[in-house]
């Protein structure tokens, strides 16, 4: 079992609940300084901008029913913009994409026409935050509450020279949390969401547009727990059968050992194999736990040549993709039929073959990292 790496949490007293104005909103603000929170909720903001022209902005809007959302937007000097949606509901990221000055938009995340939007519901496309618990791994309702929880939107701040801005969204004891967790179990789990552009990355040098996520689950409480957990992210290709998931060199992800979920067998550890080409790809239903993956994973569309790079400390990963028949009892819900054709999921993760992969004392942490960024 992997234990967290032992930190002395940072729980800032004070909460800052962005104005929900319809106007675009627009922070300039001093390097790495974080907004006051104590800001009136009628306030006049000014549009400000870097000495080459650059700005960063933050715009609270809402979707589906009256559900919650911010909106981060990095615009260069040319007026090319890295845009990113994360709803409260589930501190879910819905959106990240590109959008040129002509208006041309490029995600980096997939969507699906039929998610769900009124809060009843995990949404499906984006990332969704699974913890914890990981699949039916355990015995409360599949991937756990997380994703089905309100966040609360604790800060932003910025560092406008870095043309970056970062979102910081908090998890805590709920009812849904006591009622499938226990009571016993006390946890800040802290969500921080920072978009870069013109960044410069070990992945792939420099990139127009990267997204930062930061995961800190912090035990607060006086019990240990174990959990597993997630980012479920779904990534946009043209064609799933000119898609493929590999190891950026000199990574390589032949030889990996992955729990192949679709196998016979009870227990994970049953399912254990090994991946024998470089590349994966799809002509079937994939539903594969990668484990102890390089640090930089990336998705290929070979017909667009578009690649988008994962690079992360988490120790596994799930590569899935439902495929025809799947595909099809899923559209019953919230999935569209022949929506298999143009997504991938490649879900950072701790998971492991046995139990639960994470186990926290009292006072201790654990921080992962993934860094999503896109290359033509």
């Amino acid at each position: 079992k992997r234990k967290g790496s032992i930190e002395s949490p940072t729980i800032p007293s004070s909460i800052f609940a962005l104005p929900l104005a319809s106007a675009l909103v627009f922070y300039c603000i001093s390097k790495h300084a974080t907004l006051s929170p104590r800001i009136p909720s009628k306030i006049s903001f000014r549009e400000r901008m870097s000495s080459k022209g650059g700005k960063v902005a933050a715009e609270p809007f809402t979707y589906g029913k009256n559900q919650k959302a911010v909106r981060l937007i990095v615009q260069d000097g040319k007026g090319k913009q890295s845009v990113a949606e994360i709803a409260y509901y589930g501190a879910h990221i819905m959106t990240f994409k590109d959008v040129e000055s002509s208006g041309k938009e490029t995600p980096f995340m997939w969507m699906s026409s039929k998610a769900v939007l009124d809060g009843t519901k995990a949404i499906r496309g984006g990332v969704p935050v699974i913890f914890p618990q990981f699949n039916a791994f355990g015995p409360m309702k599949s991937h756990g509450f997380a994703r089905i929880s309100v966040w609360s939107l604790v800060g932003i701040t910025s560092d406008l020279p870095g043309l970056s801005i970062t979102a910081t969204f908090r998890l805590t004891p709920n009812e849904l949390s006591k009622e499938m967790w226990g009571a016993d179990k006390d946890f800040v789990y802290d969500y921080k969401v920072t978009l870069k552009a013109n960044a410069v990355t070990s992945a792939g040098g420099s990139a127009r547009s990267v997204l930062e996520i930061e995961s800190t689950i912090t035990n607060t409480g006086k019990v240990d727990f174990g959990f597993t957990c997630a980012l479920h992210t779904y990534f946009p290709v043209s064609d799933i059968t000119q898609a493929t998931v590999s190891a950026v060199e000199p990574y390589a992800v032949k030889g990996l050992k992955y729990i192949d979920q679709l196998a016979e067998g009870k227990d994970r550890a049953d399912k254990v194999v090994s991946q024998e080409s470089p590349e994966i790809v799809f002509d079937r239903e994939v539903d594969r736990i990668y484990l102890n993956i390089p640090k930089l994973l990336q998705v290929t569309d070979k017909k667009t040549g578009l690649r988008i790079i994962q690079e992360t400390n988490f120790s596994d990963a799930i590569v899935w993709n439902p495929w025809i028949d799947k595909a099809k009892r899923m559209s019953q819900k919230d999935y569209g039929e022949m929506e298999y054709k143009e997504m991938v999921c490649v879900e950072v993760a701790e998971v492991g073959t046995k139990g639960n992969k994470v186990e926290l004392k009292p006072s201790e942490v654990c921080k992962r990292t993934v860094s999503i960024t896109s290359a033509l």
